[in-house]
């Protein structure tokens, strides 16, 4: 018999709303919640209100992890604070087209090869150029007739967002620091979580987290991905941090809705 997975309690990722990205997902929401949720009755409309995302919540989950005590704790924020972000920007190869980029093929880019690539010049350049994507297109995280996950997808240009994302993935998990996934990383935002629908008194923590996410049961996205499968919901996102934060969004003020707590973050250029 397999052993229980262990209690997750907090993940890596890099937060999508920044002052300059908050106007456009805001607007974005806005049209998708109002055009998605209504009539508001959750027994009628395409998709409850609850289970749209709030816009604080927006992030790309790099890895989650098991940190029961504070000194756990202690050392992954140690982890965190000595990571270098600049320099794997600045080593990690160019992916070899779009689609990797964007994380939705179960390929492994080269991250070993950096001399392959558009930025290949990179290596002996003194500034690293930032991490600026889009956010587009609607996916199903599972068949679309029945499913309870909805994503965005993140677009970089210049193709190194996957094979970045999977170096930090790597110092985290030689470290020991990340529950172990076998899976090839998906890169996604999610936008619908039907876990979130649930009344919250039954929500277990951290049970909306993840790809393996389910929420009240599965429904059927196909007209909803028809109309919205190919929408841009930002563009120019510039990626700021690197953050770990903990399981269970709280409730903020300001128009988010909600955040999940960062309890540390490092900088990118």
């Amino acid at each position: 018999m397999p052993a229980p997975r262990p209690p997750l309690t907090h993940f890596l990722c890099l937060p999508l709303l920044t002052p300059a990205s908050k106007p456009q997902l805001q607007t974005s929401l806005q049209h998708f919640a109002a055009s998605v949720t209504v009539p508001a009755d959750a027994a009628t409309a395409p998709i409850p209100r609850t289970a749209i995302r709030p816009l604080g919540t927006l992030h790309l989950t790099l890895g989650v992890m098991s940190l029961p005590s504070r000194d756990k704790l202690d050392a992954a924020l140690s982890v965190l604070k000595a990571c270098d972000p600049e320099t794997l920007l600045r080593n990690v190869a160019a992916s070899a087209s779009p689609e990797e980029s964007r994380a939705a093929s179960a390929d492994r880019p080269d991250v070993a090869d950096a001399a392959k690539g558009p930025l290949a010049g990179l290596l002996s350049t003194e500034v690293v150029p930032p991490l600026v994507l889009s956010l587009k297109h609607l996916q199903p995280m599972h068949g679309p007739s029945s499913t309870s996950i909805l994503y965005a997808v993140p677009d970089d240009p210049t193709h190194r967002l996957y094979a970045f994302c999977l170096a930090l993935r790597s110092v985290f998990a030689d470290a020991g620091l990340l529950v172990p996934d076998t899976r090839a990383l998906l890169l996604h935002a999610t936008v619908v979580n039907t876990v979130y629908a649930r009344r919250r008194s039954r929500r277990r923590r951290g049970g909306g987290h993840g790809e393996d996410a389910r929420g009240r049961g599965g429904f059927d996205a196909r007209e909803v991905l028809e109309r919205f499968g190919h929408v841009v919901w930002a563009e120019g996102v510039r990626v700021e941090r690197v953050a770990m934060c903990e399981m269970g969004a709280r409730k903020v003020g300001g128009g988010n809705g909600e955040e999940y707590i960062e309890v540390g973050s490092v900088e990118l250029p």
